[in-house]
């Protein structure tokens, strides 16, 4: 059974703001890792916002840890901001909380990175 997973993009000024809503599996990767790719080849500045994500599993890390360093050696800007409690625990086990850029919210991104 594939679980439900909704995807909204924002394009912005400077950037591109993803809201991923559900679960992120391996089951419904695909259409996330197709966006990513899209964006980066577009050269975009990607921030995901995690606010209303319910499950992310150990593939899907692998895939945001993929992009987060595609974007990087682009000299593109990468960062998950709104990471609820019980996903931000899953960060935090795998050290990756300490690997990518993750803000409270989108204005703290903004100013830290230097986008507005």
């Amino acid at each position: 059974m594939v679980m439900r997973m909704r995807i909204v993009t924002e394009i912005k000024k400077d950037y591109v703001l993803i809201h991923v809503k559900g679960t992120l599996s391996i089951e419904n990767i695909s259409p996330f890792e197709t966006l990513l790719n899209k964006y980066l080849e577009e050269k975009a500045n990607i921030f995901i916002d995690l606010s209303q994500m319910t499950f992310i599993d150990s593939s899907s890390l692998g895939i945001i840890v993929v992009y987060y360093t595609k974007s990087e050696k682009n000299n593109r800007r990468f960062a998950l901001i709104n990471i609820n409690s019980d996903i931000m625990q899953m960060f935090k086990i795998t050290g990756l909380d300490k690997r990518i850029h993750i803000f409270d919210n989108l204005a703290s991104a903004e100013k830290t990175l230097k986008l507005k």
